[in-house]
């Protein structure tokens, strides 16, 4: 445990530097830094304050597959010749963050997160691959407007999309089974080009979340799904 709390001090220390702050994934790799980071990420508050006129053209979809069980994140910068970059993002297991860690051998301070940070990706999409892609989201209405007041619990399946285009803020949310789900036709896409070596976590009927909420667990556990998002008229209401 001793080595569990120099480590934790060692990377909080090491998260307030500005290498770390300059890349908005790079504030949400580490456990110890999502925590600070994590819904800023999701709410794409960054992207937000850069989009101006003549600013980079860019977009985070987020797929919520049960905040204990898995997420995906996807950053797409759409460049002027057509073509677009993706960086890929993979969290799983977030549920319980202290399994395991006294039988650990840490040679490395970072290793002890290991196994809850996020597993990277990234892919060059073909104009023909980038066409498509902003096909599917403007099919889906993936540039907004929301549905003011839509709840996203940290327990259920939904996706946000958050977009600066040419200098146009917007911003979506679906929340499964409602709310236009079955309307997100980008996701295949998404997932086909996804070559992150973690199976996707399809949706799948659930009881409504309140009921799937262990408020009795075990402190030991250390369980991190006791959130809910709400999305406001233009992005996510501040928490």
């Amino acid at each position: 445990m001793k080595a569990f709390l120099l480590a934790l001090g060692v990377l909080t220390a090491i998260s307030a530097s500005p290498a770390l702050a300059q890349r908005p994934d790079r504030n949400v790799e580490l456990p110890v830094v999502r925590s600070f980071h994590w819904f800023d990420f999701v709410a794409a508050n960054d992207i937000r304050a850069a989009c101006v006129p003549g600013g980079r053209s860019h977009l985070r979809l987020i797929y919520n597959a049960l905040w204990e069980e898995q997420v995906r994140a996807y950053d797409i910068y759409l460049q002027p010749d057509g073509v677009a970059g993706m960086n890929i993002g993979v969290l799983e297991g977030q549920g319980n963050v202290t399994t395991g860690i006294t039988n650990m051998l840490i040679s490395n301070p970072k290793d002890i997160f290991a196994p809850w940070s996020m597993k990277g990706g990234q892919r060059i999409l073909t104009f023909e691959e980038t066409r498509e892609l902003m096909a599917s989201l403007e099919e889906s209405r993936a540039f907004g407007p929301p549905k003011d007041g839509m709840r996203l619990p940290d327990n259920d399946f939904w996706w946000t999309v958050a977009s600066c285009r040419n200098g146009v803020w917007g911003f979506q949310a679906y929340h499964y089974p409602t709310d236009g789900f079955a309307n997100v036709t980008f996701a295949a896409r998404l997932f086909s080009w996804d070559k992150v070596p973690i199976p996707v976590n399809p949706p799948r009927k659930l009881e409504p979340a309140e009921l799937r909420r262990d408020w009795n667990a075990p402190l030991h556990r250390a369980r991190a799904d006791r959130w809910m998002l709400v999305v406001g008229k233009d992005g996510l209401r501040p928490r």
